[in-house]
């Protein structure tokens, strides 16, 4: 398992769009638990509550190759806030499967990866609300401390499919400092304080993603977009079983609904303002480190 992490980690960082691993570490299995307070200009204030859950599985094969997996759901409720009279809550169920592939003695590797999302307000989904999407990346290692990444990202959303590019680096300055670039989804800028024990640092995620209604017959979807830069400090409890939280601010957090003419529903009630948005998040992994 551990030669399995120490190959794929760097190449599996692919858009919390969405898929919870990060440059310095991998997380076999995750549970987290987010509250955001909001405070509006000229609108009452109110709050979202998140709640997550992933694990990510990785099989070797004979030729040192590797078949990937990946589940998870979510779940955000709105709080203090509806639509059109009524509540609101967000369910997200995610599985992605993919192939990594290595040559040139591994400075070389190829990610490419198909998933499966059911994004709706409707606690059990249904296969006809199956949103598709699939990504390859290259990754090269140019040195000990510098690898690079490039690739492509589709995305199919209620309203549009996306397709755009994918790039970034991992950088290790020093055996204090780690820093993983991937646009447009994750910046991390680790201190580490104590190897295998305690870790701290800055962290900015990037999500999208669209939600078939079915429960409110006003609402044909919703859209939610986010940016969210967070302070984080993270625990080992174990060698592989980690604490962490965040708090953080949220630089951009559209929520909009749309109707079956997919005009745009207004509410003011979610015009936010940048400043005072605060999002306090926790959580436990079983966490692989380099």
């Amino acid at each position: 398992m551990n030669k399995f992490i120490c190959r794929s980690i760097l190449v599996l960082v692919l858009l919390n769009m969405p898929i919870a691993i990060a440059q310095s570490y991998f997380d076999v299995a995750n549970i987290a638990y987010e509250h955001s307070a909001y405070s509006p200009e000229n609108a009452s204030d109110f709050s979202f509550d998140r709640f997550e859950a992933r694990i990510n599985l990785g099989v070797e094969l004979k030729n040192e190759d590797y078949i990937l997996g990946t589940l998870s759901s979510e779940v955000f409720k709105f709080q203090d806030v509806d639509y059109t009279g009524r509540e609101l809550d967000l369910y997200s169920n995610f599985i992605s499967a993919g192939y990594l592939h290595f040559w040139k003695d591994k400075e070389w590797s190829l990610l490419t990866q198909v998933r499966f999302k059911l994004n709706s307000d409707y606690f059990k989904p249904q296969i006809k609300d199956l949103q598709t999407g699939g990504w390859f990346m290259f990754s090269h290692v140019k040195s000990e401390s510098l690898k690079l990444f490039a690739g492509m990202y589709f995305n199919q959303e209620v309203d549009k499919n996306l397709l755009f590019p994918i790039g970034g680096i991992h950088w290790l300055p020093s055996e204090k400092w780690n820093l993983y670039i991937l646009i447009p989804s994750v910046i991390r800028w680790e201190w580490i304080l104590k190897k295998n024990s305690l870790y701290t640092g800055l962290e900015s995620d990037w999500n999208l993603n669209t939600y078939l209604i079915r429960e409110n017959p006003e609402i044909y979807y919703f859209r939610k977009e986010t940016l969210v830069t967070s302070l984080f400090i993270e625990k080992h409890i174990t060698e592989k079983l980690v604490l962490y939280a965040r708090v953080g601010n949220y630089q951009i957090n559209d929520y909009e609904a749309f109707d079956r003419s997919e005009e745009l529903i207004y509410q003011s009630q979610l015009d936010s303002g940048l400043i005072k948005n605060l999002s306090l998040k926790a959580g436990v992994a079983y966490r692989m480190r380099l």
